[in-house]
């Protein structure tokens, strides 16, 4: 805030450009203190500048009528102004919205704000220039209504779209998920959302609403979302020794010679489908896991195999878990 102190001229009069005209402004009587950098105003409503640091007055300037403060929104288009929610201080040159004749951005009204929509109290006017007289701001027009965003799963049946839907940004037609009657795809409310299971996933307790029929009408309540299922791979077998012993054929079986040694296997003779590994290709690689039975529950000892993977090659196996340590072309 401004403050109101006595200070001192080296010369008789304040405005600038008369006879007997101040240049320098002071603190103190002996004209030794400069006065600080800033802006000064007598009782005339004349201001003037002192910068540089040395009490040096710039120019006088009469203060003209200021304006009034507005929180504004604004935006490119009347939606956006009015329902974006982005808004900032303005200033009119008028008490009232629907009167003021441009925007500015300072109280003395000497700066125009730039030209796009702005909105007050459900009106938008558009400013589309900097004239004073009001024939670059346009007549206020009522603002459209504005439709809240919030994401929901969509799906077919309520199970879908609460557990496994696909996620999208819809519209409402109430602040909240719970209020609201309408749903929409668009946020201005010109395109309804299909019928189908819409679902509000919280950290809490997620709720759904259905949609139905063609114009987005979906109850004014929500229902709770029911337990979601957790899907798990499994291996039936008729006892405890058929799953855990034979298995079910989840790795890859591939053929290879018995566990040898490093040369000898390179010779040796190639059973048929006598491993299997847990790796992606056909036969296995480094860091891949070997296993003597289907299941998959009895690994292969440390030591060396052959393949014949377009060329004779030795997989070695380590570390006492089946893991393949490397996998090398025999030597010609």
């Amino acid at each position: 805030m401004p403050t109101l102190a006595t200070y001192y001229l080296n010369n008789t009069v304040w405005p600038s450009g008369q006879t007997n005209s101040a240049t320098v402004l002071y603190t103190d009587a002996e004209l030794s203190s400069f006065a600080p950098n800033g802006w000064y105003k007598d009782n005339n409503n004349v201001y003037r500048e002192v910068s540089g640091g040395s009490g040096s007055l710039g120019n006088s300037t009469a203060c003209t009528t200021c304006g009034t403060l507005f929180n504004l929104g604004y935006g490119a288009s009347a939606f956006a102004a009015c329902c974006s929610g982005t808004t900032a201080d303005f200033y009119l040159d008028n008490a009232a919205f629907a009167s003021a004749n441009n925007v500015y951005t300072n109280p003395l009204l000497t700066t125009f704000a730039a030209n796009q929509f702005y909105s007050f109290s459900s009106k938008s006017r558009e400013k589309t220039g900097n004239a004073t007289d009001g024939s670059d701001f346009s007549a206020e027009t009522n603002c459209a209504t504005c439709f809240p965003a919030v994401g929901l799963q969509f799906g077919s049946t309520a199970t879908i779209g609460c557990c496994t839907g696909t996620s999208t940004t819809y519209y409402m037609n109430q602040p909240t998920f719970a209020a609201s009657t309408v749903l929409y795809t668009n946020a201005s409310g010109t395109a309804f959302a299909p019928a189908g299971f819409y679902a509000l996933i919280t950290s809490g307790s997620s709720v759904y609403k259905e949609v139905t029929g063609n114009a987005g009408s979906m109850p004014s309540s929500t229902t709770t979302c029911g337990a979601c299922a957790t899907a798990i791979s499994l291996c039936k077998g008729t006892s405890a020794d058929d799953v855990c012993c034979t298995g079910c054929a989840t790795f890859t079986n591939f053929s290879a010679t018995t566990n040898g040694n490093f040369n000898a296997v390179c010779t040796a003779t190639i059973g048929n489908n006598n491993f299997w590994h847990n790796g992606s290709g056909t036969y296995p690689v480094a860091g891949d896991t070997v296993f003597t039975n289907s299941g998959g529950t009895t690994t292969a000892s440390n030591g060396h195999i052959g393949i014949l993977d377009t060329d004779r090659k030795i997989v070695s196996i380590a570390g006492g878990n089946g893991v393949v340590a490397s996998v090398a072309v025999c030597a010609p």
